[in-house]
């Protein structure tokens, strides 16, 4: 029991003068002088920029079921989908 002890008390004694023989070495650089100028910056301005249009989601009505009915639209059509139904009809070959 008596060598447990020693051995203990060594070992600690060991970890704390560990402790004090590693030197950590601290490198400082030499902090940059900083001059003013006194110049006032301009300040920024404002432009007014026009965002892009919305384009709404294609959403169209339900066709006909069964039927030979496809998406149409006459004129531009919102973000390229067509909003009403109309019945397919194939162009003539010449």
């Amino acid at each position: 029991m008596q060598l447990k002890k020693t051995l203990l008390v060594l070992s600690l004694a060991f970890m704390l003068c560990a402790c004090r023989l590693v030197r950590w070495e601290v490198t400082t650089t030499p902090t940059p002088t900083v001059t003013s100028t006194n110049t006032r910056l301009p300040l920024p301005t404002q432009t007014e920029t026009l965002t892009p249009e919305f384009l709404p989601m294609c959403t169209p009505p339900l066709c006909a079921i069964g039927t030979n009915e496809v998406y149409y639209c006459s004129e531009t059509c919102p973000n390229g989908c067509g909003t009403t139904c109309a019945t397919y009809t194939p162009t003539p070959k010449p």
